[in-house]
């Protein structure tokens, strides 16, 4: 739970139980910082995840991972986020991309549910595996589900399955080693969804290697589909794209100092 105190968002309640750790760091900004992390360093075995969230009106929240999501070999595991953002709140959510080894099988669902005036700011990336190690696009099954409703009402839902099952995925995924969904909404960050669109949609589209970037405006907000040749290829033009909406909620850029 994530409350407005004074002139500061503050994490008045936070509880993780084994194998999901979370993590508070302090920062200059005005939002509070949540961090997840695993004793494990990743999914394994038959993992169960799931994270409530609560952004309270008026507060400010990051909430991201401590490194990429491991998702190791014979694994088939879950994760489950549902996310509520009161009034006037704000929520970024902007973990490390995805990592699914080989024969690895993962379900995540990430629920957003904004009351009226919220903001969300969510990004949700994948990669290709371990692509040093020969592994590409070689998990067994990685499916991903995204919702958001505003006041009550759908406002976006996206799912995706990458599967073996379907063809084969360094076949079909050629040229890409990393992807992501952006999906920007409410009053925060109205007033930069108007540039950001028209800057994507009249920059021509070129071949990888340039990271391949669509944008498709609707009236509730702003949806973003990136396709990289690698992972720091798409952190970079992600960090381009939304390092502006990113100070702007949270009066500081935690990714500075991430790396």
């Amino acid at each position: 739970m994530v409350e407005r105190v004074l002139d500061r968002s503050v994490v008045t309640s936070a509880r993780g139980q084994g194998p999901l750790k979370l993590l508070t760091p302090q920062n200059h900004g005005q939002g509070a910082w949540v961090y997840q992390s695993s004793l494990g360093g990743g999914f394994v075995t038959e993992d169960a995840l799931s994270l409530e969230v609560e952004v309270g009106e008026g507060a400010v929240t990051f909430l991201s991972s401590q490194a990429a999501g491991k998702v190791y070999r014979a694994t088939t595991s879950s994760f489950e986020l549902n996310a509520h953002v009161r009034s006037r709140a704000t929520l970024v959510s902007w973990p490390d991309p995805l990592m699914a080894f080989a024969g690895s099988r993962l379900s995540q669902r990430q629920r957003f549910q904004l009351d009226e005036g919220a903001s969300l700011l969510c990004v949700d990336s994948c990669t290709a595996g371990r692509v040093a190690s020969g592994e590409r696009w070689a998990m067994e099954s990685l499916e991903l589900r995204l919702s958001i409703s505003s006041s009550g009402t759908p406002r976006f839902v996206d799912a995706q399955l990458l599967s073996p099952r379907h063809g084969p995925l360094d076949a079909r995924l050629a040229g890409v080693e990393a992807m992501s969904t952006v999906v920007l909404t409410g009053p925060r960050f109205e007033a930069l969804l108007d540039p950001l669109h028209s800057r994507i949609r009249e920059t021509p589209l070129e071949r990888l290697p340039t990271t391949l970037v669509t944008s498709s405006r609707w009236p509730w907000g702003l949806v973003l589909r990136l396709a990289a040749p690698t992972t720091a290829a798409l952190s970079s033009t992600l960090r381009e794209l939304l390092t502006e909406a990113l100070v702007l909620a949270l009066d500081e850029d935690p990714w500075a100092r991430k790396w």
